[in-house]
């Protein structure tokens, strides 16, 4: 029956090989392990803002192929954290890529991992991280308590009068039950899984291999710790699920007059925090073990990427970079971009897209060590974005209010040592023109002094601006006919088109309207370029 269901397994896995797996994703309980050991003001992590702005769910399940949920948890915190040790990301990397080639490896770990897919497992970080596990001085009471109660239960057929006894010992019994069950439930459910944790790790020490895996090293460095630690917790294990109905109810009972959870609960709670960073350390190999094999095959996909070369001089660079989550994405190079970018074009011509590809694919170089491009050069950054920009109803506080913290924010950000990134995308829309135009050179200016910035706009007015402080690019359209199309390449050089007035006349608009807001532009250009001129010479 074993060898059938292993069969099956190895079948499934093999037909997932190089694939994406389409499954329901509970981002609150894949981010337990990074949520638990990450400060929220840390700088060395991508901040929630910028995963967020970036899209950087939607990548994660992209590149998820875990078999175990310890693995998602721990795939999730290595797209967060800047690695700043590239001898850590090129071995990391040389192992990513020895799952690739190496069929027999991967598939015996992941057959071993697949126990740990209950959604139990993700509670696992919470035991073995966080110290909110709640120790009780009664752990002894508990115990004398269960024995009285079944010695005063088995003296009723001797003497009747125990059975005051053992019915005062059972509402006891309830009461504490009731009272302590609620403090450790949601510690309780991980119990079990760490356990499977355990001979799973025992299991992985078992696999030769002649290249040297770091999280196999570790765990046979600490096997006889875990035959230890699985030997004195299983005693308190029971595994229900594939108990039937009748049994699983007893055992509910004898629970709630007997105490068995809540002695099991405290006796592992003692063990578990004696070993409790050899238990980190288990968890955590096994974990990157998923997590690796889960990128080898994501890279198998896409088979088009390259490792990342860091540079000194903060320059970036890159040839056919593109985004990962486009089906038919259209690649782009900058050769060396020495000075923050501005970037200007139509709607829908794929501004902000580029933005977002920089950014994902600065952040994968320092995290995975790997990027969508066929080169790319980069000193490193992290990476801060204002991309999604919302009315913070709850606070009164209006969007162009909102952005207003955010770049604030950069600006504080900008005076620190250490170099930052900025992606904005369309900065200050929330305002009139002419103080957009005052503001954004302001500030972009100052930004650009002190760190790295890619920001698009509208306001092909900016472009004079800035041109002393900032490289311009810009993205095209086409219109043929009724045809209305981009190619969403990025240009060096300054944009001179708009595509609003264009889209109404493809759009059959009466030809008064158009032609009347044509005449209208003409105009209202030339009153911004003279405006430029007055600022630019200031």
């Amino acid at each position: 029956m074993l060898n059938i269901l292993k069969k099956k397994k190895l079948e499934y896995l093999r037909s997932q090989w190089g694939k994406p797996i389409d499954k329901f994703r509970n981002f609150d309980l894949i981010s337990i392990y990074h949520n638990n050991i990450v400060p929220k003001s840390s700088q060395n992590f991508v901040d929630e803002k910028t995963w967020s702005d970036l899209n950087f769910d939607s990548i994660f399940t992209k590149m998820d192929r875990n078999v175990s949920c310890p693995g998602q948890q721990y795939l999730y915190h290595l797209l967060h954290k800047y690695e700043k040790d590239e001898k850590v990301l090129k071995e990391r990397f040389a192992q990513i890529q020895f799952f690739r080639k190496n069929s027999t490896v991967r598939e015996s770990i992941q057959i071993t991992l697949s126990n740990l897919a209950s959604v139990k497992s993700y509670f696992i970080p919470s035991l073995i991280i966080s110290n909110l596990l709640h120790k009780s001085k009664y752990y002894y009471l508990l115990i004398l308590l269960s024995i009285s109660t079944i010695a005063s239960t088995i003296l009723i057929f001797f003497q009747p009068q125990f059975l005051f006894v053992a019915l005062t010992l059972l509402f006891i019994n309830i009461i504490l039950n009731r009272i302590l069950s609620t403090k450790i439930y949601d510690y309780f459910a991980g119990f079990s899984s760490l356990h499977t944790l355990l001979i799973d790790a025992r299991q992985i020490c078992k696999i030769k291999t002649e290249y040297k895996i770091r999280e196999l090293e570790n765990l046979h460095r600490l096997n006889h710790t875990i035959k230890k630690l699985k030997e004195k917790l299983g005693v308190f294990i029971i595994h229900r699920e594939g108990l039937s109905e009748p049994i699983r109810i007893l055992i509910e009972y004898l629970n709630l007059f007997l105490l068995f959870d809540l002695i099991a609960y405290y006796h592992s709670v003692n063990i578990l925090n004696k070993y409790r960073l050899e238990v980190r350390k288990i968890y955590e190999s096994v974990a990157s073990l998923d997590a690796c094999i889960s990128i080898a095959s994501y890279l198998e996909e896409i088979q088009s990427f390259t490792n990342p070369v860091f540079n000194l001089n903060g320059k970036i660079g890159f040839m056919n970079i593109y985004h990962p989550l486009l089906d038919n994405p259209v690649p782009n190079t900058i050769d060396k971009l020495s000075k923050s970018a501005l970037i200007t074009g139509s709607n829908m011509s794929g501004k902000t897209t580029f933005i977002r590809c920089v950014g994902v694919n600065l952040i994968l170089a320092q995290t995975l060590y790997f990027c969508h491009a066929d080169k790319f050069e980069t000193h490193r950054y992290i990476v801060k974005a204002a991309i999604k920009r919302e009315e913070d109803l709850k606070n009164s506080k209006s969007y162009f209010f909102v952005e207003v913290e955010g770049l604030q924010n950069f600006i504080q950000l900008a005076k620190s040592d250490q170099d930052y990134l900025f992606l904005i995308d369309e900065i200050f829309r929330g305002t009139n023109t002419v103080e957009r135009l005052a503001i954004s050179t302001a500030v972009l200016e100052f930004l650009g002094r002190n760190g790295k910035v890619l920001v698009t706009t509208h306001d092909i007015e900016l472009q004079g601006l800035l041109e002393n402080n900032y490289e311009i690019f810009h993205f095209g359209d086409q219109v043929e006919g009724n045809n209305f199309y981009f190619d969403y390449k990025i240009q060096q050089g300054v944009c001179l088109s708009g595509n609003a007035i264009k889209l109404l006349v493809i759009k059959k608009y009466p030809q008064s309207i158009t032609q009347k807001a044509n005449e209208i532009a003409n105009e209202l250009l030339l009153k911004q370029n003279k405006l430029i001129e007055v600022l630019y010479k200031k």
